[in-house]
């Protein structure tokens, strides 16, 4: 079976419709036979909003806890998303980035990938 990887940024996940929409993209993909992994971004100008939230804590915030912070809006987005897609009748599930696990260097801010582990019980969309 395909897997196929769908990457959907800020604007196209930035409220309940437009998430509405990005269900059905996937679901078209899991009706055609393919397995989909789903990579979303915070919704609309949640970031923005971390970041400003941030800046009236600390001017030089450390990049490992800024990281942290911005991390949590797409938290909030891939939650909803499997909410929606079990709603759906869709068996979805949300894993962060260590859960996968998707290793990257110490980059904090401009991260690379640097390995994608196997894992034996990793669930995908079906």
């Amino acid at each position: 079976m395909e897997i196929i990887v769908q990457k959907f940024g800020g604007s196209s996940v930035a409220n309940t419709e437009k998430l509405k929409r990005v269900c059905t993209h996937i679901t078209k993909e899991v009706k055609e036979g393919k397995k989909v992994v789903a990579v979303v971004s915070a919704q609309g100008k949640t970031t923005d909003k971390l970041i400003e939230e941030e800046m009236e804590i600390t001017k030089k915030p450390s990049k490992r806890e800024h990281d942290v912070l911005v991390s949590v809006g797409e938290q909030i987005t891939i939650a909803k998303l499997s909410m929606l897609l079990k709603e759906l009748g869709y068996d979805s599930i949300s894993y962060l980035g260590w859960q996968v696990p998707i290793i990257t260097d110490s980059n904090f801010g401009d991260a690379n990938i640097k390995k994608v582990r196997k894992r034996e019980n990793f669930k995908i969309i079906s």
